[in-house]
């Protein structure tokens, strides 16, 4: 049965590897569109699977902590995702990094 999980895992972190290059062919356009849109719907579903996985393999009597450790990763490699493509910035909040970036 570990087995068949380690499976599903690994399927589910080569999606969410590949989103990476999708977001590079997709996102950075001057318009995004509504492909930004369907970004938000899929870094959303795969933290929900994440999250699922994540109550399976925190459990302190589960065997695979390297498995753990790469679930707990991906999870917040996803929720960064989620941060830095869709959160809103306050107009101060740009200016203070315009400024960091370019003084």
């Amino acid at each position: 049965m570990l087995r068949n999980f380690r499976a599903a895992v690994d399927d589910w972190d080569e999606v969410c590897s590949a989103l990476g290059g999708w977001e590079t062919q997709h996102l950075t356009r001057d318009d995004p569109g509504p492909t930004k849109e369907q970004h938000r719907r899929w870094v959303t579903e795969l933290l929900s699977w994440g999250h699922l996985v994540q109550q399976a393999t925190q459990q302190p009597e589960f065997p695979d902590k390297a498995l753990d450790a790469r679930v707990n990763a991906r999870v917040r490699h996803l929720e960064d995702k989620l941060a830095l493509w869709h959160r809103e910035m306050t107009a101060a909040e740009e200016e203070r990094i315009l400024q960091a970036a370019f003084p």
